[in-house]
Parts: C-alpha cells; structure tokens; sequence
C-alpha cells in the first residue's frame, strides 16, 4: 500500500511540474513551435522574453482566458500569452501604436499607428483577429 502511495505522489508531483512557474513557455509561430519569424531579429524563446513571460501580470485581458502583452513604451512586439498551457503567441508586426484597443471578451485587437515586418511597412488603423494560433487582418486603413 505504501508503494502504491508513493508511485501515485510521484506521478501527480510530476504532472504538476509540467505547469510550474519555472517551466519554459512554448511559442508557437502560425501553429509551429518556433522562436522568430521568418527574416525577424528578435528570438522570442530567448532568455530575456521567457523571464518577461515568466514576469507578465497573468490577469486575464483577452481573449476571456488569454493576456495580451505589449509594449508600455508604445513600441516593440505584442505577444498573447496562455497562461494555463503557458503558451506565448507573438504577433508578426512590430508595433508602434499610439492607440491599442481591445477587450476581455474578444479575440480581436485593433491599432492605430505604425506596423512594420520585413518588407511590409503601413501606418493607419489596423484590427486583428486571433484564432486557433494565427493572427489574421481583419481590418485596414492605411494613410
């Protein structure tokens, strides 16, 4: 009997490891598990994103069960964040917004400002949609 308690302590102790505060977050790019976009600089499974990760106020923000990270400066990458399957979804655009709009019950996010990816460069007012791991444009306005 004692055996068997200590094989059951064991596998819940494990299973419970797999969500700690101290596990890696796992990015996905449109679905796959990857750390920069194609033709991008910035590595988001790097060290410096996960402690940010790690570190972002998990009050959900988006999405009803998701938080919305971005930039407080106003400029740099959005990322949505799981933080039950801690999952880090980054958005393709870097962002220079002056008005990032969005809600705790929708999986949509509109910007009115700069967005910018390899060769793809607009400014104007933008809206995204989030779905099944993949941001698409949902609205466009460009100047």
């Amino acid at each position: 009997m004692r055996l068997m308690s200590a094989i059951v302590l064991l596998l819940m102790s494990g299973c419970s490891a797999v969500h700690s505060d101290d596990a890696n977050y796992k990015v996905l790019i449109h679905g796959n598990e990857e750390c920069n976009y194609d033709y991008g600089v910035e590595d988001f499974c790097d060290e410096y994103n996960q402690i940010s990760y790690k570190n972002t106020d998990k009050t959900v923000n988006f999405d009803k069960d998701k938080v919305l990270v971005f930039p407080e400066d106003n400029f740099g990458y959005l990322v949505v964040i799981n933080p039950e399957t801690q999952i880090a979804y980054p958005f393709g655009y870097l962002v220079n917004y002056k008005k990032l709009i969005f809600s705790k019950n929708s999986n949509e996010f509109c910007i009115e400002g700069d967005i910018s990816a390899y060769r793809d460069e607009d400014s104007g007012y933008f809206c995204f949609e989030f779905t099944e791991n993949n941001f698409e444009r949902i609205y466009d306005a460009t100047r």
